[in-house]
């Protein structure tokens, strides 16, 4: 068997930025897949196209809107021309405030639609757009990223949560509604380290001893060394009879599924 356990496949993430979404994206690169990055941003994830493309792997970026439909559909549209077929779709894209702590009562209309716009129905609108090719590929894999507070809620934070929620109930009708085309449909709840957080964390010592009692291994996971490996797993064959679950990759913070 090879260790290049996506070798021929074609992978596209949405979202990919910093941290986690660079993990993944590399991490699938060097399995063997040829990775469409689709993003509204430019100037980060042209530098990880381009770094998997002198680490001598295939990569491409597209510019896409995950709030749009016409957008949505040209980013699966390009990635099916320039490589043929489509075998895999990983959904990282959120909205930039929804992991920010906003209590019922300040949440209005607007800022909750705002937030589904993109954490929730732009999952549907790629999952719609992608199935055609999913189909097609014999062995589809649509893997979205959820949350522990999609599995436990938030006091703080009740429109993340409810959305992060939402997609369990949407990923196990998937994964019923696909089966019979050989797609499986799968979410991973990360506890990855990032820029961001590290930063954070190194101005708040307190807030870290704090949170890192809730972590059985007592710390956050590295998104290549930890997280990117559970996702190739969902991605590749390993886990090709799972389908419809949530798996928690995050040192144990979450263990009452």
């Amino acid at each position: 068997m090879t260790d290049r356990l996506l070798e021929g496949r074609v992978a596209l993430l949405t979202g990919v930025g910093s941290g986690l979404g660079r993990g993944l994206a590399t991490t699938f690169a060097e399995m063997g897949a040829s990775v469409v990055l689709v993003a509204r941003s430019h100037d980060v994830p042209a530098a990880i196209a381009d770094d998997i493309v002198a680490a001598s792997g295939v990569a491409m970026l597209v510019r896409g809107d995950i709030s749009d439909d016409a957008s949505v559909e040209q980013a699966v549209k390009t990635a099916v021309e320039r490589f043929g077929r489509l075998d895999i779709v990983v959904q990282i894209a959120a909205h930039p405030r929804s992991s920010r702590p906003l209590e019922l009562s300040a949440i209005t209309d607007t800022e909750w639609s705002e937030q589904a716009d993109v954490t929730l129905t732009g999952c549907f609108r790629l999952a719609r757009a992608a199935h055609p090719a999913l189909k097609a590929s014999g062995r589809g894999r649509f893997i979205a990223i959820t949350s522990a507070y999609g599995l436990a809620g938030d006091g703080g934070n009740p429109v993340y949560s409810a959305q992060k929620g939402a997609l369990r109930g949407f990923a196990k009708s998937l994964a019923k509604e696909w089966g019979p085309d050989g797609i499986t449909v799968n979410l991973f709840a990360p506890a990855s380290e990032s820029e961001t957080t590290t930063a954070y964390f190194e101005r708040f010592p307190d807030a870290w001893e704090g949170l890192r009692k809730t972590f059985p291994l007592g710390r956050l996971g590295h998104p290549r060394n930890d997280i990117a490996p559970a996702v190739v797993a969902l991605a590749g064959d390993q886990f090709g009879f799972v389908t419809g679950q949530t798996i928690p990759i995050d040192g144990g913070h979450y263990t009452t599924l």
